[in-house]
């Protein structure tokens, strides 16, 4: 299905945390990294009993509008916080002046989150999200989607502060569907019409808690579990003949139960090590007779649940040098169990190397060597943050091309089938600093990251970016701010001709920002309005399917009450 950061929006984000490697191993087993969307919460306020904020805004690209509310009333005990946002977009111009034709959508998004002080130091929080989107299309691809639709809930207690040897605890279950059909009725010339329904459900709970320290020791611990069912079809209606069905994603469950484990150890003033480990047990089967058949005429045997058991370890060394410098340097083991395409995807369409692709049921568990250095540097006005990183990955899963198989999509360039292949290298770098100046009026930064990534026979791997650096410069006074912003991608030449890749120029892109606010009794009326893509570049990134141009030069207003 679609990645999940589609399905909301920063109005209902409290936060988002990023780990790399092995470092985010406390929500699932992965060799890359995590992603945690925090959802915002109620806030409980007994000195203010509403606060919200209202958002209209309007950008020039896409003659697209935005609406957005964002409401919190608190009780002495209990407060319900709820958010709204409402996008609709035409198709966008490119920086060639040339209208992308199906790149327009439409978007609901509620989100509702209630929460209730159990007594001072516990509380139980449920939160509801709905996102629905529609006509939604997709210029890259021979389809667009008719609809994506998510329900995503969770119930939540908290406890923390306590006296007595359990600090902290967490409690969650929780719940989503998702539903998503591709749609190709809007497009004027169709060699074959065909319909693609798909839906996944999931439901799951974790149990954590962190204990009172002992001695040099502080120990967390977390228990989880999921339950997940996914499924997409395809219909097909040739010209003069009858349909033709399949299962693109035939029915498969998942079950996965894992354990979590964390040391932190505070070896003296100056140094802390962490010891993480997750242990976790994944079991996997089709559940339909249609796609058990249909890998067996890949040669494949099917019938019987396939149990998997991954291990994580990771260990990190933090330093503090000054009150100015730290040092941090981790390592580990991770592994990663295949994907539902990687197993079970039948004859799914990738534009980006226009191949069908279909799973292999027997792929192995990648495992990755994962090494990481961080340099951290701050000061009242300045900071800088350095980081190398590596990995050493076994049983890497890429595609291969399959040239006894005939593909099923139109104008495809053949079939691919996941293997692993022996191990992949990749690594990399990335900074970001911060200064301010001249009494804080002036704020400098800049972000930059480089990766590389080589397969067993020193050919480049597919789908690495390459080096990007985002330059800003902003302008404080009172209620005034304005910021210059400028975005450079280097060109990419090392690609994987195995695959398909061709390389790719450089960009560099402007852009214009500001904002001001208007300071009333009881309310807040801030105005921001800027211009994206200043010289209406007409440019692509790197990993951009079909190498779609982006939007061109973006004019953009936004009008937000506070109150």
């Amino acid at each position: 299905m679609d990645p999940a950061t589609i399905y909301t929006e920063p109005v209902n984000l409290k936060s988002i945390e990023v780990r790399n490697g092995g470092e985010g191993m406390s929500m699932g087993a992965t060799v890359g990294g995590t992603l945690n969307l925090k959802l915002a919460d109620a806030v409980i306020d007994s000195n203010v009993r509403l606060s919200g904020s209202m958002a209209s805004g309007y950008y020039s690209a896409a003659a697209s509008v935005q609406n957005v509310l964002a409401m919190n009333y608190s009780a002495n005990r209990w407060a319900l916080r709820v958010s709204g946002v409402y996008r609709k977009a035409g198709d966008y111009m490119d920086g060639l002046g040339q209208r992308i034709a199906f790149s327009q959508y439409e978007k609901l998004n509620t989100s509702v989150s209630g929460k209730y002080l159990v007594s001072k130091n516990s509380l139980i929080k449920a939160d509801f999200l709905l996102d629905d989107g529609w006509n939604i299309g997709f210029p890259a691809l021979p389809m667009d989607v008719g609809y994506a639709k998510a329900r995503i809930a969770s119930l939540s207690y908290e406890l923390k502060g306590q006296p007595g040897i359990l600090q902290e605890m967490d409690a969650k279950v929780y719940a989503n569907s998702v539903r998503h059909a591709m749609d190709d009725t809007r497009r004027p010339t169709v060699t074959m019409h065909m319909d693609m329904p798909g839906e996944s459900h999931t439901l799951g709970a974790f149990f954590q808690f962190r204990l009172k320290p002992r001695g040099k020791h502080i120990l967390k611990l977390k228990t989880d579990f999921y339950y997940n069912s996914v499924k997409a079809d395809m219909t097909m209606y040739p010209q003069g003949a009858a349909p033709m069905y399949m299962k693109t994603w035939p029915e498969n469950h998942q079950v996965v139960a894992g354990l979590f484990l964390e040391d932190g150890i505070f070896l003296n003033e100056k140094s802390r090590l962490d010891l993480k480990l997750r242990v976790e047990i994944a079991s996997s089967k089709l559940a339909d007779q249609m796609g058990k058949n249909q890998f067996a005429v890949l040669g494949y045997e099917v019938h019987q649940p396939l149990n998997r058991f991954l291990k994580n370890v990771n260990v990190s060394y933090t330093r503090f040098l000054s009150p100015l410098f730290t040092v941090y340097v981790s390592g580990g083991l991770n592994e990663r169990s295949p994907t539902t395409s990687e197993r079970f995807g039948f004859y799914l369409f990738n534009r980006m190397d226009n191949h069908d692709y279909v799973g292999n049921p027997l792929l192995k568990n990648e495992q990755a060597w994962n090494g990481e250095l961080n340099l951290l540097f701050s000061t009242t006005d300045f900071s800088w943050k350095l980081t190398a990183f590596g990995s050493l990955v076994q049983h890497y899963i890429i595609g291969k091309t399959q040239p006894e198989l005939s593909v099923m999509t139109t104008g495809a360039a053949g079939v691919r089938a996941y293997e692993n292949i022996p191990s992949a290298k990749l690594f990399g770098a990335e900074s970001s600093f911060n200064y301010q100046f001249f009494h804080q009026h002036f704020i400098l930064n800049n972000t930059w990251k480089w990766l590389q990534g080589e397969d067993h026979r020193n050919n480049p791997l597919p789908l690495i970016a390459p080096i990007k650096t985002i330059t800003s410069l902003r302008f404080l006074h009172r209620r005034l701010f304005l910021q210059a912003e400028n975005e450079i991608s280097l060109r990419q030449n090392q690609v994987s001709l195995d695959f398909g890749e061709k390389e790719t120029r450089g960009y560099t892109v402007f852009n214009l920002r500001s904002g001001y606010s208007f300071a009333m009794s009881r309310y807040q009326l801030n105005f921001s309005a800027g211009i994206e893509n200043l010289f209406n570049k007409a440019y692509a990134e790197h990993l951009d399917w079909g190498s779609m141009l982006r939007p061109g030069r973006n004019i953009y207003g936004m009008l937000t009450l506070k109150f």
